[in-house]
């Protein structure tokens, strides 16, 4: 008996209804394909509803690339869907409408490809008693990772039944059509494998000397092209997609603005080192701030137990949720900095609010801490509102931002 799967734009629960319980030959096409043994790449030339992938196919030379009788799994994003990613990349006529013919042969082999695993048929909705090569949630080479090792893999999630693919939390619109070599999954969302953008998460040095060999900590770091201290390129080597180790350059001052590039783009800056270093071990030689107040705990401003660099460091211990600490200071220029840097340990993971100025939470950027590491923070000063503060500042707030009471440890406080 041949097994029939008609795609529907319901939902999907009816979809799983009728697909589990349906062995009739005679169903009517969907979008003029059959369900039959035709090949994978048949079902698709034939449904009028992926008419835009498969010009696709034709301006991408791909024809006797996929019309063959391997085994194949496609993901297939409908007319709409392609439509739309269309005028998202901006390949829109004159007219303002979607034109596959404007895509660059190169990029649109890549997007075909980047659809297409090759070597398998495997299908999403389970059937009962049915032994089958199933999609489950994992990440696929597509052909086009083939062609390039530098792309993503594709990410396919199925739950519940359910497929989502390459993070999209659009579900496919239906379960798969069913050919002799293969599956044709129909999706609401176009796939893309190409990289974005690095993102540089975080250093593995608050402050640094000329030489040091750091540890620049993110994602996306595919085919990266430079890493820089400011205006300078430095010596890096490229781990992993994760992390980046770079020299500190011979000519490195006490502060540097650090950005990673690739052949995808540059990445937002991460912060070394300090302009104006409030407090290290102390207050420029005092063990206490010009002036402090708090709530709901106490603190220690030459605490020994844990330090990130030097000797000391300050331990706040919120006894109370939502506890605060208000550190004074002398006045300061708003405008000779533009980052808030501090390094934080807490024995477990929390939430704190930073704030210069004022102690208002609308004021303030609440940090994620985890537990048991020293957090390098740099939090820009756009964050804080500064351009509410008027022309200098004289106070550094936290408050405990979880709920919950816990302990913290700050060193290595400062503006760059």
């Amino acid at each position: 008996m041949k097994i029939l799967y008609k795609l529907k734009y319901i939902a999907l629960s009816v979809l799983l209804v009728s697909a589990l319980s349906s062995c009739d030959d005679t169903l009517p096409d969907v979008g003029g394909a059959a369900q039959n043994y035709n090949t994978a790449y048949g079902l698709i030339r034939a449904n009028t509803n992926l008419s835009n992938f498969s010009k696709a196919i034709d301006l991408a030379g791909l024809q006797t690339t996929l019309d063959t009788g391997e085994n194949f799994t496609y993901f297939i994003p409908t007319d709409a869907a392609l439509d739309a990613y269309l005028v998202k990349s901006g390949y829109v006529n004159a007219l303002g409408y979607p034109d596959i013919n404007l895509v660059p042969v190169d990029a649109l082999k890549q997007l075909v490809l980047s659809h297409v695993v090759k070597g398998v048929k495997k299908r999403v909705g389970k059937l009962a008693g049915i032994e089958a090569d199933y999609l489950e949630t994992s990440e696929l080479s597509t052909m086009a990772n083939q062609a390039n090792p530098d792309l993503y893999l594709l990410g396919v999630n199925v739950t519940d039944g359910i497929l989502k693919v390459n993070g999209s939390d659009k579900p496919a619109v239906g379960l798969d059509y069913f050919g002799n070599n293969g599956f044709v999954n129909v999706l609401d969302n176009v796939i893309s494998l190409t990289p974005p953008a690095p993102v540089v998460s975080g250093l593995s040095a608050a402050f640094a000397s000329p030489g040091d060999v750091i540890s620049i900590k993110g994602s996306n770091f595919v085919k990266v092209s430079s890493v820089k201290f400011g205006d300078k390129a430095v010596t890096y080597t490229v781990v992993s997609n994760t992390e980046i180790q770079a020299t500190v350059p011979a000519d490195f001052g006490s502060y540097a603005l650090i950005t990673v590039q690739t052949a995808y783009g540059n990445s937002n800056i991460a912060t070394i080192g300090v302009k104006y270093l409030l407090f290290g071990d102390d207050f420029s030689g005092s063990p206490t701030p010009v002036s402090t107040w708090n709530w709901g705990g106490n603190e220690d401003f030459q605490s020994t137990e844990q330090v990130n660099r030097g000797t000391k460091s300050i331990k706040r211990v919120n006894v109370d949720a939502w506890s605060g600490l208000y550190i004074g200071f002398n006045p300061i220029n708003v405008a000779d900095y533009s980052y808030l840097k501090i390094s934080i340990y807490s024995t477990k993971t929390t939430r704190v609010l930073f704030s210069i100025g004022k102690t208002e939470d609308g004021s303030g950027k609440a940090i994620d801490i985890k537990a048991g590491e020293w957090n390098n923070i740099s939090i820009p000063f756009s964050d804080l509102h500064t351009n509410e503060l008027g022309t200098t500042f004289n106070s550094l707030f936290m408050k405990e931002y979880s709920g919950e009471p816990g302990t913290v440890y700050l060193d290595d406080v400062g503006f760059l």
